[in-house]
């Protein structure tokens, strides 16, 4: 161990004096792998106005001496050490090369043309897109550099902790000095590589720009000539044949594919074989659709700009409105077919290599060769998909140079308006549910919810007729109004709900089905409510319950009937208070209706005077007292206030003032019976009448635990009686 560290002492020192700025103390000290200070990096910073030396001086100063370095370690360690050595000078050279290589520039702008072609300017536009999926990728590039170069910080702080940790004698110092530069100089090659990366994206960014302005420039010099329109009518004639063929394909390998039976492996892979016939066959359709819509557009295009440009500019907004539809339809199924095909070229590859078959063998080779047919179709289609974008941009372009500023706002205007209800209508059509087989969509049920609001509303007109009709005329009675206007107000319902049903579509002649499901749901979990139902219609028919009586139900509750429903009847409480009461509780239960056929009733108010009272005295009082409370009936003799003496009792004679009561007083019992009771008082204490209260005389038989002639004396009344316990 001595010898060991011995000679680490002497390579120390040796590299020490291999260092002539670290041992003179002047400028930047070399990066040594045994003594790296924090900052070693800034010694390839460098600085034009204050150092000699260049970058590639000082890199040539770094390899050098990491040549002495490798050579003074010893024999034995030399050998493990020579891959990071050698890696790390190469290291060098590349960060040395990236630094000394030019930056991108953007190339110099074209200047405009005097005239432009529309295949020039569909040039142009070809040049556009190829720019703008190149800045895509560079963007994509940077961040995914800008997420490795914070890794790979994150990544060098830690070995710098850990390196700055070891002891100067550790054994494995000058390796992990290594790797710590190793791994320095890769971070700054990244930092370099992100600023390039960001260089050239500022340069597609500008060269975007400039081929857009070139552009707009174009649009407004465009030439064409009128004899293109026969060759793109023939080319347009020659699509829609074409179209005509496939679709035709089309179908019949489209019915071979629903109807291909998979009981077999054959014949699993001849219907896997038809259904990538079928895919190819779609995209062969679809290019013969967009090169058709293109022919179009160009024809419209050329007649616009060279034959007559006429005002009229609704029929070519048609034309690109009804093409651009088609195009967007083909572009949301271009991503399904480029699936599709791969995933089965991956099925196809995969069973291909397993198989032994020949048979099957020579049917996933002929899918194979259909999926490199389909995808050189799916190449062909984007690129006719990007001219045929690019031609419609330019008939935009036209459109609005025709229509001006204020006509294409109008436009605009009008198909976002269109759009708009085309969304709506869209929306209102989709089917949400079905019914009995019957679709119903969200205008079906807005029809059915306007019919049911319009006949609530008329039936709500007609109530409110019958209730001012039976108002005018006396002789009307209220309840039957009442009944009439509820069978009416279900009626009305009933007929506006079928009638919305059929709205929608149902058809009824199915409804057999319907009702016994009904009749089971009502047996076994609707039977509280079609009881409930049939209740209120038996007290609506029957009048025996009607709004405005007071009555009081079994359960105590007592009120004033104010509506009569379906389902209940709303009573409203002295207190105010709503009570919902199920109709079959007046039906089934015992019910007292204070005003079911007269509003006048009779109430008896008890109270008791003591003993030797003038009785005469006590019925004048009575009288008075019922005479000044205002819910007496007055005026009628047979109906008079009246004392009756009811009974002897314990401490009083007992008396009960019989009161008949105006209509309105019928529907307050408490507040009628806490009146008569105050005025009665009231009058008692007038004329001087004392009202008794209970007396009770007590008698002890026992005082502190002794009994009888040990305790207090006995009253002669009750000697014979038992003694009681203590």
């Amino acid at each position: 161990m001595a010898i060991k560290h011995l000679l680490r002492g002497l390579l120390l020192v040796a590299l020490i004096n291999a260092n002539p700025s670290a041992a003179q103390g002047t400028g930047p000290a070399l990066p040594d792998p045994g003594r790296l200070s924090t900052d070693w990096w800034t010694y390839f910073v460098i600085d034009p106005k204050t150092d000699a030396d260049s970058l590639a001086q000082r890199i040539e100063k770094v390899r050098q001496y990491l040549v002495r370095t490798k050579e003074a370690v010893p024999a034995g360690s030399r050998e493990a050490l020579n891959p990071i050595f050698e890696s790390l000078i190469q290291r060098f050279d590349a960060y040395q090369n990236l630094k000394g290589a030019p930056l991108p520039i953007a190339p110099p702008a074209k200047v405009p043309a005097q005239i432009y072609s529309m295949e020039k300017i569909f040039e142009s536009m070809n040049a556009l897109r190829k720019l703008r999926l190149e800045l895509d990728v560079e963007a994509q590039d940077i961040k995914r550099l800008e997420r490795a170069l914070k890794s790979a910080e994150m990544e060098q702080s830690r070995r710098k902790v850990a390196y700055l940790e070891l002891p100067d004698a550790a054994p494995d110092r000058i390796e992990q000095g290594l790797q710590l530069m190793h791994k320095r100089v890769q971070l700054e090659i990244a930092v370099e590589q992100l600023r390039r990366r960001r260089v050239q994206q500022e340069v597609l960014t500008t060269q975007i720009k400039s081929v857009q302005k070139e552009l707009a420039i174009a649009f407004d010099r465009i030439s064409v000539d009128p004899a293109r329109i026969a060759y793109w009518e023939e080319q347009r004639q020659a699509a829609i044949l074409r179209l005509s063929d496939l679709n035709n394909q089309l179908t019949r390998t489209q019915i071979d594919e629903s109807s291909a039976v998979t009981n077999t492996p054959i014949q699993k892979a001849q219907a896997q074989l038809t259904t990538q016939k079928v895919t190819r066959l779609e995209i062969e359709a679809a290019i013969q659709q967009v090169l058709a819509a293109k022919a179009e557009w160009a024809i419209a295009g050329i007649r616009r700009l060279a034959v007559d440009n006429q005002e009229d500019t609704k029929t070519d907004r048609e034309l690109l409105k009804k093409h651009l539809g088609k195009l967007d339809d083909i572009k949301e199924r271009f991503m399904d077919w480029r699936r599709t095909t791969a995933q089965s070229r991956r099925t196809a590859t995969e069973q291909l290599a397993e198989e032994k078959d020949a048979a099957l063998v020579t049917m996933y080779e002929s899918r194979l060769v259909i999926a490199d047919e389909t995808e050189r179709y799916l190449r062909q289609l984007e690129d006719e998909l990007d001219t045929a974008t690019r031609l419609s941009e330019l008939i935009k372009h036209l459109l609005v140079k025709r229509e001006g500023h204020l006509g294409q706002g109008r436009q605009l205007a009008e198909d976002a308006a269109k759009q708009t209800w085309e969304v709506i209508q869209r929306v209102l059509t989709t089917s949400l549910f079905e019914i009995g087989e019957t679709p119903v969509t969200s205008l079906g049920l807005i029809r059915f919810i306007i019919i049911v609001f319009v006949a609530w509303w008329v039936s709500k007109l007609l109530r409110r007729g019958l209730n001012r009709v039976s108002q005018r005329r006396e002789t009307v009675s209220q309840s039957s109004v009442y009944a009439l206007g509820q069978v009416l107000h279900y009626f009305i319902l009933a007929i506006a709900v079928i009638m919305g049903l059929s709205s929608i579509g149902v058809d009824f002649t199915k409804f057999a089905l319907v009702a016994s499901a009904l009749g089971i749901g009502i047996g076994f979990g609707l039977q509280n409510l079609v009881s409930n139902f049939v209740a209120g219609l038996i007290i609506l028919f029957e009048k025996s319950l009607k709004a405005g009586d007071f009555v009081e139900l079994e359960s105590g509750v007592s009120g004033e009937v104010k509506e009569i429903n379906m389902r209940s009847t709303l009573i409203t409480t002295n207190d105010n208070i709503d009570i919902l009461v199920p109709n079959s509780e007046f039906v089934n239960g015992r019910v007292t209706n204070w005003t079911m056929r007269e509003v006048y009733r009779r109430v008896h108010i008890p109270f008791g005077v003591a003993y030797g009272t003038d009785k005469k005295l006590v019925r004048q009082a009575a009288l008075e007292a019922a005479e000044a409370v205002p819910w007496t009936l007055k005026g009628n003799t047979a109906r008079m206030p009246q004392v009756w003496f009811v009974e002897f009792g314990d401490s009083s004679l007992n008396f009960e003032l019989i009161v008949w009561l105006i209509p309105e007083a019928v529907k307050r019992p408490s507040a009628v019976h806490a009146a008569y009771l105050w005025e009665i008082e009231s009058k008692l204490q007038q004329y001087d009448i004392e009202v008794p209260f209970p007396q009770r005389d007590l008698h002890l038989r026992s005082v502190f635990g002794k009994r009888d002639e040990a305790a207090w004396p006995v009253t002669s009344g009750e000697s014979e009686k038992a003694p009681l316990a203590p």
